[in-house]
């Protein structure tokens, strides 16, 4: 029996913290399409992904996604004032219970296809989306794509000094020097929303490292930038450790913001990448646009 006193010392473990709101907003949402949902960059917004779903077919249904302190108030919706989250393990199980609270019980074998497109940050976010999934609801796995570019496999710890509590004229000329951000009008985009924003983000990526080793068991595939020198073919290649289902490798003659950079390339792979998933999955073919 345990004594009062005894049962004084015991410390009771605090309950992890609660997810952020996270909005799934739509670009498009034909009827019974395969669905795209595009995770950005670091300090990306729900506007990064736009031209890039208008130049992905019109078959495809395209959302992203509204992260905590990243998007300017909508006129007619209440602002979102909740501050950037450098949680990426939190963001992604919030980004899961959105996804599956809008697209339901995964889709049995004639469903279509979700397919989550992250790069840089946002294939990092992806990658923890995926496996929140996949733990919440095992079968979801068979209907399941992870597309990334742009970011080191999780696997691998960062090379590079971290860069988010560097001063913000430092920050901005690495930012520049390491990724091509923006050119010389970067400060000029950047206010203090946008910072936070960048700034959690950037924190999100530098300070994570794979916890729980289990692999992904959806289909994974890897875009290497090969004109990104922000990721070595080696770290492109050490995708292969996260996962166990079936994994490509695929190569693009990009930097690293191929949404912007490549826009009309990197939107016909992804929708060749998304054909070939459809099919190897048993789903039926793209069906005639619907907007629902």
């Amino acid at each position: 029996m345990i004594s009062r006193r005894s049962e004084a010392r015991i410390n009771v473990p605090e309950p992890p913290p609660a997810a952020p709101p996270i909005l799934l907003r739509w670009v498009r949402r034909p009827a019974g399409a395969p669905v795209l949902i595009c995770l950005p960059h670091a300090g990306g917004s729900v506007l990064s992904c736009l031209g890039l779903a208008a130049a992905l077919p019109l078959h495809i249904a395209v959302a992203t996604v509204a992260l905590p302190g990243h998007d300017a108030p909508v006129p007619g919706m209440s602002a979102d004032e909740a501050p950037p989250l450098a949680d990426v393990r939190l963001l992604g199980r919030a980004l899961a219970s959105a996804i599956a609270d809008d697209l339901g019980a995964s889709p049995g074998p004639d469903g279509p296809c979700v397919t989550l497109l992250g790069n840089s940050f946002g294939a990092l976010l992806a990658f923890e989306t995926a496996r929140s999934l996949e733990r919440d609801d095992p079968a979801r796995a068979g209907g399941l794509h992870l597309v990334v570019s742009g970011f080191r496999s999780p696997s691998r710890p960062p090379q590079e000094a971290p860069l988010h509590r560097l001063p913000r004229a430092q920050l901005l000329a690495e930012l520049r020097e390491c990724f091509g951000a923006a050119g010389p009008d970067l400060s000029d985009l950047l206010g203090p929303r946008e910072e936070a924003a960048l700034r959690a983000d950037l924190a999100a990526c530098e300070t994570y490292r794979l916890i729980d080793p289990t692999p992904l068991r959806c289909a994974l595939s890897v875009i290497r930038l090969t004109a990104d020198p922000s990721v070595s073919a080696e770290e492109s290649a050490a995708w292969r450790e996260v996962g166990n289902g079936p994994v490509g490798f695929h190569m693009l003659s990009a930097g690293h913001f191929p949404w912007s950079g490549a826009t009309v390339a990197f939107a016909a792979l992804v929708g060749d990448l998304i054909a070939r998933r459809q099919a190897s999955a048993g789903r039926p073919p793209f069906p005639p646009v619907r907007e629902s």
